[in-house]
């Protein structure tokens, strides 16, 4: 067991205990017997992808506890305007340029995650969807299979299962995708809310005259958008 998944063990014990839980209780929840969450806190069996879903649909800082690291997790202004005024389809196009045009003016360096966000976002506004976020990641880094494969540590059989949707990430694999791409583990996991996620994080990245600014050129777009 690598130390970054000891770490990961130990965030999860933290936090079961800071939500005065015991295992019984969060197993239960969890729909598993408390001497199966035990064996998954103690690392005697990896932690797998539902056991991850569930705990974010009950709340759980899931990227916190892999990485560490605490993202923007509330709903921004942005994503509060777009998706209160079912316009979000319409406005992603320009949305994302907003967003890419203002991190530049706000931070000195682009990571990688970020520019992989915004991608993924472009992607969407243009009508297309990824066979998987794994798969669109991996393109944006330029990374071959065989050599994503091996970074993960898996054979390119598994891989091509887990970027076609397949076969699903446990909490080890997360993790290694994360240490190989610096991406937010809750992107494989939250399907469904991508755009969401990818808005709020990009949001919290710029400056706040630059989200007024925004936020009062979203305004006009969807103001031409009811004419």
């Amino acid at each position: 067991m690598c130390s970054s998944y000891e770490d990961f063990l130990h965030r999860l014990y933290q936090y079961r205990v800071r939500l005065n839980l015991t295992q019984a209780e969060t197993g239960h929840r969890l729909g598993i017997t408390q001497s199966q969450f035990s064996k998954m806190e103690l690392g005697k069996t990896i932690v797998p992808y539902k056991t991850l879903e569930l705990l974010l649909n009950m709340g759980w800082d899931v990227d916190f506890l892999l990485t560490g690291k605490k993202f923007y997790v509330n709903d921004s202004k942005l994503s509060i305007l777009m998706y209160e005024e079912d316009s979000e389809q319409k406005l992603l196009s320009a949305i994302v340029w907003f967003l890419e045009q203002g991190i530049e003016k706000s931070i000195a360096e682009m990571s990688f995650e970020t520019k992989c966000e915004i991608e993924i976002l472009k992607m969407r506004a243009d009508g297309g969807v990824p066979e998987s976020i794994l798969y669109e990641i991996r393109r944006i880094s330029g990374i071959a299979q065989i050599p994503m494969a091996e970074k993960l540590g898996v054979n390119i059989k598994k891989y091509r299962m887990l970027e076609k949707n397949k076969t699903a990430p446990d909490a080890e694999l997360l993790l290694r995708l994360y240490e190989v791409t610096g991406c937010r583990p809750t992107l494989l996991l939250e399907n469904r809310n991508v755009e969401k996620l990818i808005i709020n994080e990009l949001w919290n990245q710029l400056t706040q005259p630059i989200q007024k600014r925004i936020l009062a050129l979203a305004e006009q777009v969807i103001w031409f958008l009811k004419m």
